[in-house]
């Protein structure tokens, strides 16, 4: 089984690979020149999934390892932040979906936003408690 915040580093470093792939094809596109390719709503669709992504990919690496090693102390509030950030891929989920032409994933974005805002505001909590246990431990 895997335990709070593994899930999340395991997702954001899978994830982190799928967008650095997505930048290498978009990097090839732009070295072709195509003015319908340069120009293209798709291409600014996969560009902006490509750089909100890279950066919830990355947040979640981050917050599943402070979740891994300050949850202890507040065990129900460090699983909520773990999978509300895991839910944030959605949001940028939804623009690589989006870009490929599956125009009803822009549905699902205004979900992945709102709980990886849930998710970063329920790690305020998790962190104060679980940094204070720390400290306390080295006295």
């Amino acid at each position: 089984m895997m335990t709070t915040g593994k899930k999340n580093m395991l997702a954001g470093t899978v994830y982190f690979v799928l967008t650095l792939g997505l930048g290498m094809f978009l990097m090839k596109m732009m070295q072709a020149q195509d003015p319908q390719w340069l120009d293209s709503p798709v291409r600014k669709m996969l560009a902006g999934a490509h750089l909100h992504g890279s950066l919830e990919a990355l947040l979640n690496v981050v917050f599943g390892y402070l979740i891994c090693r300050f949850g202890s102390r507040t065990p129900a509030l460090a699983q909520a932040a773990s999978w509300f950030i895991l839910f944030g891929l959605l949001h940028s989920g939804a623009a690589y979906l989006s870009g490929l032409g599956l125009m009803w994933a822009k549905m699902v974005a205004p979900f992945g936003a709102v709980s990886l805002i849930t998710g970063i505001l329920l790690m305020v909590p998790v962190l104060a408690k679980g940094v204070d246990q720390t400290i306390d431990e080295r006295s």
